[in-house]
């Protein structure tokens, strides 16, 4: 074998190499990718959680929501500060999670059940009215969407927000 052999030989190696690593690199990348997806959507459940909580765990508080949902206006000042002060955390909660779906890093399938969610809560009549006072307040896509798409669509019919009262039957009213 040559010296010109053995450099052809040592180049075929030297290739072969590069290449295991760029798998390599690549499966690393792959498996931190859904690292951060998956920490990414139990993040965005734990929020919604949290919340959810909030609410359930003060009677006061699930009344307030409960009467903001049907009549934002019919609410005092004591009681509209604590229902801003709540549904402006969960609105945060939900363009941090919308913005991580839109970017790839959370499932559609997740994206879509919350999204249900928050049709339910900005289509009721209360849930309108407040959207409309506190808009201004989120980023241009995310308003987008919540007013081009989310608050375009129909309801289902037996939507109840926060499990309170019918959606349908409060806009027949």
């Amino acid at each position: 074998m040559t010296l010109n052999d053995l450099a052809n030989l040592g180049q075929v190696i030297g290739a072969l190499a590069v290449v295991i690593s760029l798998i390599y690199v690549a499966l690393q990348i792959r498996q931190n990718t859904n690292a951060v997806r998956s920490a990414t959507a139990q993040t965005v459940h734990e929020h919604f959680a949290k919340w959810y909580h909030l609410v359930a765990a003060d009677d006061e508080l699930a009344q307030i929501v409960a009467k903001g949902l049907r009549d934002y206006g019919s609410l005092s000042e004591k009681e509209r500060v604590r229902f801003v002060a709540t549904f402006m955390a969960f609105l945060s909660y939900t363009q941090n999670a919308f913005l991580k779906w839109r970017e790839g890093l959370l499932a559609s399938p997740l994206w879509m059940g919350w999204e249900l969610v928050i049709m339910n809560l900005v289509c009721a009549p209360g849930g309108k009215t407040f959207w409309k006072e506190r808009a201004y307040m989120f980023g241009d896509e995310f308003r987008r969407y919540i007013e081009n798409d989310v608050m375009k669509r129909e309801p289902h019919p037996d939507a109840k927000p926060m499990g309170a009262f019918s959606i349908a039957q409060a806009q027949s009213n």
